[in-house]
């Protein structure tokens, strides 16, 4: 009886599982089963978050193929839990995570989207213990470009909500990035218009930013 109740048991969960990714949108599912079939390994330097991760071209940024582009457009932070195990099953070195700007334009709760943000970084402490952790700040955006408005419409929650990120990352453990105050236009909150043309994502000069920021604990 106890085996057929684990059975059931794990039948379910995997039941659950797929019922939860059916959610996604047809996009998010091509690039979460192409990373599953192209597993991350050790040592690798992994950049996961939406679409403004997606856009980087990690690799030839920083010069290796150790370097795996984990971004999904329109992904939030539950989408990135949902589908973790395929990062963490490889053990990287490391992980650099940006995600909450899609959150917070459909609406999804402060509270949740640092509980959700918090479950990520446990799992990765839980299933590779020996992956160092990144949190990336949310970048700013501008609604001067008139689009995005559901994204923009939410300029002034991103600060507050990266105050609570900060906080989150000292409590697990991982290591808070501030990416913010260098992306906004100086004395305002908006991303700069040198680094974006539609006032969420970013431009090539925005890309070589981020990567000077980082890079250092790239490299540590």
């Amino acid at each position: 009886m106890r085996t057929i109740r684990i059975i059931l048991i794990t039948i379910g969960l995997a039941a659950f599982s797929g019922m939860a990714r059916a959610q996604y949108p047809t996009y998010w599912h091509q690039r979460a089963t192409l990373f599953e079939a192209q597993p991350v390994s050790a040592g690798d330097i992994v950049f996961l978050g939406d679409s403004i991760t997606d856009g980087g071209e990690w690799c030839e940024l920083f010069g290796g193929c150790r370097f795996k582009n984990r971004g999904i457009s329109g992904d939030i932070s539950q989408g990135v839990y949902d589908r973790l195990d395929a990062v963490v099953s490889g053990r990287p070195a490391k992980i650099f995570l940006m995600i909450g700007v899609n959150d917070l334009s459909r609406g999804v709760p402060e509270d949740t989207i640092v509980a959700n943000i918090g479950k990520i970084i446990d799992k990765v402490h839980a299933d590779s213990p020996g992956t160092r952790f990144y949190l990336q700040s949310i970048l700013p955006v501008n609604e001067d470009k008139g689009m995005f408005q559901g994204h923009t419409a939410r300029r002034a929650d991103i600060a507050p909500l990266n105050d609570r990120l900060r906080a989150l990352a000292a409590d697990k453990g991982a290591v808070y990035i501030d990416l913010y105050g260098s992306f906004t236009t100086e004395g305002t909150d908006k991303l700069n218009p040198d680094y974006t043309n539609d006032g969420l994502h970013l431009l090539g000069p925005g890309y070589l930013l981020w990567k000077k920021i980082v890079e250092p604990y790239v490299n540590e």
